[in-house]
């Protein structure tokens, strides 16, 4: 491995552009959903998942419906849906508590 002196014609970096911090421009078709798009999908995932389990308790109480296993299907998506939720909401809390510990 050969070490090779630095030149003086290395030219300082002053403008935003030649440091590469310009903002892009914004894509109105964008093909990667944002934070809040998937955490109100996640979010919307759970709500409606435990609206059909609640419906589903009160058809099984009221005789309406006799198929277990429908039942039990709901319940394990409304689970997996809040287990989501929360894996998905935890890892916004660890990035955040990250960034608050990163110095300037």
């Amino acid at each position: 491995m050969f070490i090779v002196p630095l030149s003086s014609n290395i030219t300082p970096l002053n403008t935003p552009s030649q440091l590469g911090l310009e903002k892009a421009p914004a894509a109105e078709n964008d093909s990667q959903p944002s934070f809040k798009d998937v955490f109100k999908e996640a979010y919307d995932a759970v709500t409606e998942t435990q609206r059909v389990t609640q419906e589903d308790s009160v058809k099984l109480v009221m005789g309406e419906i006799d198929d277990l296993h429908t039942i039990n299907l709901n319940a394990k998506k409304a689970q997996m849906a809040v287990q989501t939720f929360v894996a998905i909401k935890n890892t916004a809390v660890d990035a955040y508590k990250e960034l608050m510990g990163m110095s300037l």
